[in-house]
């Protein structure tokens, strides 16, 4: 598994029934004091293919991959996958969801999440 992520950030969540004719995408996800950060690599999808759901804590990011085929070519050779991307992740850190950010750029969907105030770690001086 190519993960970079520790059980008290997040953690894949089950994917739903409808998710037969998908596939998983390859992630990273890292993190400093302010946000997690996710990058989903995700070819083939443009901007307008991508949707994103956060839900009772989980993190679902669905890539719909734009037609491969030249209209009036016959495929006589297949190697590139069809396959639409499902990625859920469980979060188990509060976000600041009004702060929540995407963008692509060469086929990698980069998501932050900011953390609550509350959530950030905190220093205390001993008196």
């Amino acid at each position: 598994m190519n993960t970079t992520c520790t059980p008290t950030t997040c953690t894949p969540a089950s994917p739903p029934s409808h998710a037969e004719n998908t596939r998983k995408p390859t992630y990273q996800v890292s993190d400093n004091a302010e946000a997690y950060e996710v990058r989903v690599e995700m070819p083939g999808v443009p901007k307008s293919g991508v949707k994103l759901d956060l839900e009772d804590g989980i993190l679902s990011i669905h890539g719909r991959r734009a037609p491969s085929d030249t209209e009036g070519m016959k495929p006589l050779h297949r190697e590139l996958l069809r396959q639409d991307y499902l990625l859920r992740l469980r979060l188990n850190t509060p976000l600041d969801e009004d702060k929540l950010a995407a963008r692509l750029e060469d086929g990698v969907l980069c998501v932050t999440l900011p953390l609550k105030a509350l959530s950030k770690p905190r220093t205390f001086s001993v008196n």
